[in-house]
């Protein structure tokens, strides 16, 4: 117990029972044998929403909780110096729980044992405790659930927090690595600079939050082998000191899957360019035997029929004569079939003169054909005569051939506007239309071999392809190509 003080002592002056009565934090005397309150201050009954009468006829252990008596009887019994908790529950006069904080002193009373108390209400303090803690609860539950490597260090890089998704990811445990620096989950070649580039960082002032201006870096599992870590970094302030806070990643697999899919994407891509070539040729040798072959036997069919027809002297019944003309008409239809199956397979003028004539002839033979549509050509001054690769140039052209088909069986446009420029370096091709536009998804569906079909088209030259609605509405389909150097 505290030495006893001279309580008649301080009764005598006046000055000393202001000190009480006025002090504007509430204050008990009680004793502790029977627990009875002795005195009140205006401040107590305040607290406490009892008048000063009520509390002098009140016990000190009734304003607590009844939960708390037990270890504030045992606490009470120590030294304050011993006592681990100093703050406790209280009821006001209406049965609330109020937090406080409790400083005694025994005194001497007249000879008799007594206790003065100074009661300090930290229930605003104790409620933004329990705000905080909750909210450091839920930080930590975050951090902890995350499968996300979540790593703070301080400004020198040393490491304080490794959380559940950081060991998943590292191999290593927390308690092995704290207080480490953050380097050692680096390769040995990158730490050299590690530290030196985390320093700048915590002094840099931007606050940049990727690591080092970077977004993927490697990493070092315990087993030895490198990771590929997806990195974003933070500074915070806690307290007076600046923590980093690291998110990393581990992007391994999914790097490998890109790897992959790019090799496969470059893969495919030779392909459709020999699948290209091989049709191509495929076209050339089926428009020779077509013109040099059947055509020459349709030619040599019609010959055959019209000297069967002299040789007749026009003595044949009614019936021959409509069996006459009947093969007549079916032999001209035969030879005309063929001559619009040569000019899909081998575009008039390509091969001879060219991407611009080519297309220019196309245009003109589709006016011929679809009246309901405003055909344009817009080709760039000095094209005329401008020779691309074959292999580009019969790329475009059936690319073009076939966003024209689209427009025209698909887009109810009045108008469609084709458009080449470009050098010797480079071409772009644009076809835009005013119709209905193009909706979300549709692109694949469209045409006899699609837009998919397009798009195989431009990456076989390595053309770059834009596909979406204009700006006043209707479809664009774009392309640019730039020879390699």
């Amino acid at each position: 117990m505290d030495a006893p003080l001279s309580f008649s002592a301080l009764r005598q002056q006046s000055v000393y029972q202001l000190l009480f009565e006025c002090n504007p934090l509430p204050m008990l005397v009680y004793q502790p044998d029977s627990s009875r309150v002795l005195f009140a201050n205006a401040a107590a009954a305040s607290c406490y929403g009892h008048s000063v009468q009520e509390l002098v006829e009140l016990h000190f252990y009734e304003i607590h909780h009844a939960e708390d008596w037990p270890i504030l009887q045992e606490s009470l019994k120590l030294r304050p110096e011993q006592r681990t908790q100093n703050s406790w529950r209280q009821l006001d006069s209406k049965g609330n729980v109020i937090h406080v904080e409790l400083e005694t002193q025994d005194i001497d009373l007249e000879g008799k044992h007594a206790r003065i108390v100074l009661i300090r209400d930290v229930s605003k303090r104790h409620q933004s405790e329990l705000v905080r803690k909750a909210l450091a609860d839920r930080h930590k539950a975050v951090v902890d659930v995350s499968s996300d490597a979540i790593i703070s260090t301080d400004s020198e890089g040393h490491i304080q927090t490794f959380n559940p998704g950081a060991e998943r990811v590292f191999g290593y445990k927390a308690a092995d690595v704290y207080g480490k620096s953050c380097c050692q989950l680096l390769p040995e070649r990158f730490r050299a600079a590690c530290a030196p580039q985390l320093a700048a960082y915590a002094r840099s002032a931007d606050g940049d939050p990727r690591v080092m201006g970077l977004q993927l870096l490697k990493g070092l599992h315990a087993d030895g082998h490198e990771i590929d870590l997806e990195c974003s970094m933070a500074k915070v302030i806690v307290g007076k000191n600046q923590v980093l806070i690291s998110i990393l990643r581990d992007v391994s697999e999914r790097l490998a899957a890109d790897v992959e899919r790019q090799a496969a994407r470059t893969q495919l891509s030779h392909l459709t360019r020999r699948l290209m070539s091989q049709e191509k040729d495929l076209v050339k040798r089926i428009a020779r035997v077509l013109h040099d072959q059947l055509g020459q036997t349709m030619a040599a069919i019609r010959l055959v029929h019209d000297s069967m027809a002299a040789l007749g002297n026009g003595q044949t019944s009614n019936e021959l004569q409509r069996l006459d003309f009947q093969l007549r008409s079916l032999i001209d239809q035969a030879i005309r079939q063929a001559r619009v199956v040569l000019v899909d397979l081998q575009p008039p003028l390509l091969e001879a003169s060219g991407l611009v004539a080519a297309l220019d002839n196309e245009m003109r033979m589709r006016a011929m054909r679809d009246k309901s549509m405003d055909l344009v050509f817009d080709v760039a001054p000095g094209l005329a005569t401008q020779r691309w690769e074959s292999s580009c140039e019969y790329a475009v052209f059936m690319i073009a051939r076939e966003a024209l088909e689209n427009a025209v069986r698909h887009s109810g446009a009045l108008k469609l506007v084709l458009s080449l420029s470009g050098d010797a370096t480079g071409l772009t091709l644009a076809v835009q239309d005013n119709g209905r536009g193009i909706q979300p998804g549709a692109a694949s569906k469209l045409g006899h071999l699609g837009m998919a079909g397009i798009m195989e088209r431009a990456k076989s030259i390595g053309a770059t392809l834009e596909i979406g609605p204009c700006d006043n509405g209707g479809t664009c389909v774009r392309l640019h190509w730039q020879a390699q150097a």
